[in-house]
């Protein structure tokens, strides 16, 4: 996990999204929409909206297949 994430000021649940985010990768499990589902406990507006707000700050991104992703530190605004 990359401590400058807490730097962003990112919402609650964005900050939330991506350290469950960093736990699931550790793990091995591939980053989806449907794999994070299955573990986040909030209303699913707020994982979209989480979602959509680590991609604006270029901490996450999505591919053309579905899958997420992290990108390094050194991209985030």
């Amino acid at each position: 996990m990359e401590q400058r994430i807490f730097d962003l000021k990112l919402s609650v649940e964005g900050t939330s999204l991506y350290l469950l985010m960093v736990g699931l990768s550790d793990s091995g499990a591939s980053l989806n929409r449907d794999t994070v589902l299955k573990v986040w406990n909030a209303p699913l507006a707020q994982l979209d909206q989480a979602f959509t707000e680590l991609v604006a700050r270029r901490v996450a991104g999505s591919d053309a297949g579905g899958a997420w992703f992290l990108r390094p530190a050194s991209d985030w605004r």
